[in-house]
């Protein structure tokens, strides 16, 4: 496995994972149309935030990640390690651990905390913990009335 910066070639792989991602995070929800999640990659390009690849040796893409800088004044500026995904059959590979890793470590390279958020629904959530909990601890948790959202 390898990381590498993504370029606007990605445009189709990001917006796939992406819809999974959002698919599997609201689940409960009713999703919108694909226009919506186009406009959100491109965006991500646009803005120049930082968007990674992971990849198999043979360059078959596994994950990516998605993070920026973010001041909203009233605190200092930090790092938004925003979206880290990871394609199912490819969650048990070092994948998540690379891309949360790189977030991490930009971050403390450019003297910024780090704020990232982990969906922890399903039977994910000790996953996550000793995933996110080498590089920080947790701040928040979201709660929600959709019907099979967070549970499985």
């Amino acid at each position: 496995m390898k990381l590498r910066n993504a370029t606007v070639a990605d445009h189709d792989v990001l917006v796939e994972m992406f819809s999974d991602l959002i698919t599997t995070i609201y689940k409960g929800f009713k999703i919108g149309q694909p226009f919506f999640f186009h406009r959100t990659v491109i965006a991500w390009f646009e803005k120049n935030n930082d968007v990674i690849i992971c990849e198999k040796d043979d360059g078959t893409v596994v994950g990516f990640s998605m993070g920026y800088v973010d001041d909203i004044g009233f605190i200092e500026a930090y790092y938004k390690g925003e979206i880290a995904y990871v394609k199912p059959e490819f969650r048990k590979t070092r994948c998540a651990y690379l891309l949360y890793n790189n977030l991490a470590n930009y971050a403390k390279q450019q003297g910024f905390h780090i704020i990232s958020s982990a969906y922890v629904g399903g039977d994910n959530r000790d996953q996550v913990d000793k995933l996110q909990s080498r590089w920080g601890k947790p701040m928040f948790i979201e709660y929600t009335t959709a019907q099979g959202a967070n549970n499985g």
